[in-house]
């Protein structure tokens, strides 16, 4: 049986594309390696960041996306111990070489106010 092999990409919605690729290329390092009109879906963008040679996380957004509140608990688990809606992501986990790589990104991640769980 043939199995997959990796992930090639992960879309996460968005409801404001612009910033989450500002965040993802200033802040992480990624590349923007596409952003276009996401094929046979009118009026959703759809941008991909290059993680590694196999693998990129993508971000979504349709035309009536940033009008739909996120609800802690349901939409997103609002931390790492939330509970969450089946098919909805828990959260993401990325992985670099070193401990001290981790901790330059924590402390990256964390000067723009976002909260992070971990070291």
């Amino acid at each position: 049986m043939t199995r997959p092999n990796g992930v090639h990409h992960l879309a996460l919605s968005t409801g404001d594309i612009k910033t989450q690729i500002e965040f993802f290329t200033d802040v992480l390092g990624c590349e923007l390696v596409a952003l276009y009109w996401m094929h046979g879906v009118k009026g959703f963008w759809h941008g991909f960041l290059r993680l590694n040679d196999s693998s990129s996380v993508a971000f979504v957004q349709g035309p009536r996306t940033p009008g739909i509140e996120p609800v802690p608990g349901v939409s997103h688990a609002g931390n790492a111990g939330g509970d969450t809606a089946p098919g909805t992501m828990q959260h993401v986990a990325f992985n670099v070489d070193t401990y001290d790589e981790l901790l330059a990104m924590r402390d990256r991640i964390r000067s723009r106010g976002v909260n992070v769980m971990g070291p």
